[in-house]
């Protein structure tokens, strides 16, 4: 694929007005990378303890009903990493080692070799799945082809992502005030009104007065969602 040719590709992701218009898009063009079929997945930061999942694929649906039912998102090895990395990763043999079933029953229906690829934004973490059947991603076509292959996958995870996420976190224009991101920052830290007074050197009350202002600009009921959220957004 040429720059031009791939470029092309990324204007009409980009100007997608709907999420099936984007989709018909993709599953034109992934086989001119080499590949059958796609798998995205949005893991939202918050709520933390229950975060929402969306899952959009165009593999064969009995294969989509067999993975949720056998809640193999559990022991999915791609998943695993995206949550820990957004480094590339190539399937290989020893990829599915600790989850034989589910290799042998995605092989099944042609789900065999892929390239997964993560990508982290304020709203949560998203990975793009690129898969085939029968052959491995050669070393020559890797290395040809992975700078296509990244730009194409965080293309796409970016144009999904406006659409799966029905809102976001928080409007772009809110900030803190260099104040509330140190109040924050040690507050982040595991450090009590108190103890952040007398590391910045001021009264207690101010440090209570600027927390409840970056509680009031995160729509955080108390000062630990507040943290997680200013932890999300990057604000600290």
């Amino acid at each position: 694929m040429t720059n031009h040719q791939l470029f092309e590709k990324i204007e009409a992701i980009q100007a997608a007005p709907t999420l099936v218009k984007l989709l018909e898009i993709v599953e034109k063009n992934i086989q001119s990378l080499g590949f059958d079929y796609f798998s995205y997945g949005h893991r939202s930061h918050t709520p933390v303890a229950t975060p929402k999942l969306e899952l959009i694929n165009n593999y064969p649906s009995a294969w989509s009903e067999q993975y949720q039912k056998e809640s193999y998102f559990e022991q999915d090895p791609t998943i695993l990493h995206a949550l820990k990395t957004t480094a590339p990763l190539v399937w290989a043999e020893d990829t599915f080692a600790q989850s034989t079933k589910l290799k042998e029953d995605a092989a099944s229906y042609g789900i065999e070799y892929g390239w997964s690829q993560a990508t982290r934004s304020t709203s949560g973490v998203s990975m793009l799945t690129l898969v085939r059947p029968s052959t491995p991603l050669s070393s020559m076509e890797i290395k040809s082809n992975t700078a296509n292959l990244m730009w194409f996958t965080q293309t796409l995870n970016d144009a999904l992502e406006k659409f799966i996420s029905e809102s976001p976190l928080l409007a772009p224009e809110v900030s803190l005030t260099n104040r509330e991101a140190e109040v924050i920052r040690w507050t982040a830290d595991g450090k009590t009104s108190y103890e952040i007074s007398v590391i910045l050197g001021i009264a207690e009350r101010t440090v209570n007065f600027h927390l409840n202002n970056v509680m009031v600009k995160l729509n955080s009921h108390n000062k630990i969602s507040a943290t997680v959220k200013a932890i999300v957004l990057s604000l600290i």
